[in-house]
């Protein structure tokens, strides 16, 4: 079927191009001659790069309606965050701030580790105007540790404030090993519980705090939250717009600029 579809497009691509005489009619041509005529026309290359760039921008127009069709689902399922609550969830930067980025994040994702200053940088740079919320999503197989390290962050924010939380925060990603492995040990002294006792805890409350049902209520909460807004892997980044309530998603460790770039657009846009 395919031979007599070659045949069929090479004759009336044949036919489309010769020089038809109407006076003394030429017999009717076999199949070698017809594809010799057109490689020496040329006019066979030419049909089959048109036909090739045709293909190509079929596939590049699907490619763009896919991903823009994704991009409309992604956030519609945004909308699903759960609200934000300076009395509940731990935020850097202005509580009210026109933009928030909603980072759901796994301490021991490597590509957590590369991300997790970039919402910083991008609040540092624009004071007033974005904060970052933080969310736990330790991923399956990063556990233990990684629902261990998110346990131990939320005691010692609970136990010491938001500020002594953004430190703990950023303690973890500078010393942990990622993919499971946590921080390193030294001198048998538990790290994550040396690294808390830099904040000036109480290590009793600490301990009680780390091994709780609330604090894994906690963590399951927010994985619930993640999901319901689409969240599937980490870094997971939803940005929101309190003003016009408009809402982005991003995924992946972007860097500043990219996540600049989107914050500055998302404050630009009309409702």
């Amino acid at each position: 079927m395919r031979m007599t579809f070659l045949k069929t497009l090479l004759l009336i691509c044949w036919l489309t191009t010769a020089e038809v005489n109407a006076q003394s009619p030429a017999p009717t041509p076999t199949t070698d001659e017809i594809i010799k005529s057109l490689e020496k026309s040329g006019a066979l290359d030419k049909a089959i790069q048109r036909g090739i760039q045709r293909y190509r921008q079929n596939q590049i127009k699907a490619a763009e309606d896919k991903q823009q069709k994704e991009g409309l689902e992604r956030a519609k399922m945004a909308k699903n965050a759960r609200a934000i609550n300076s009395n509940n969830d731990f935020i850097y930067g202005k509580p009210d701030a026109v933009i928030s980025i909603i980072e759901y994040s796994d301490f021991e994702c490597p590509y957590c580790k590369q991300f997790s200053s970039v919402p910083i940088e991008v609040v540092n740079q624009m004071p007033g105007e974005v904060n970052v919320v933080w969310r736990d999503f330790p991923l399956q197989f990063h556990e233990p540790m990684a629902s261990k390290e998110a346990a131990a962050a939320i005691c010692v924010g609970q136990q010491k404030g938001n500020d002594a939380f953004w430190k703990f925060n950023e303690g973890i990603f500078k010393n942990t090993l990622t993919n499971g492995q946590g921080l390193p040990k030294s001198n048998n002294i538990d790290p994550l519980q040396a690294l808390a006792n830099e904040q000036g805890i109480d290590i009793e409350q600490y301990k009680a705090c780390i091994s709780s049902e609330a604090v894994q209520k906690r963590i399951n909460a927010d994985i619930e939250d993640g999901r319901n807004a689409g969240i599937s892997g980490t870094p997971g980044v939803i940005l929101v717009n309190h003003k016009t309530g408009g809402f982005n998603v991003l995924a992946g460790a972007v860097p500043v600029e990219s996540l600049k770039d989107a914050v500055e657009k998302l404050l630009a846009a009309k409702k």
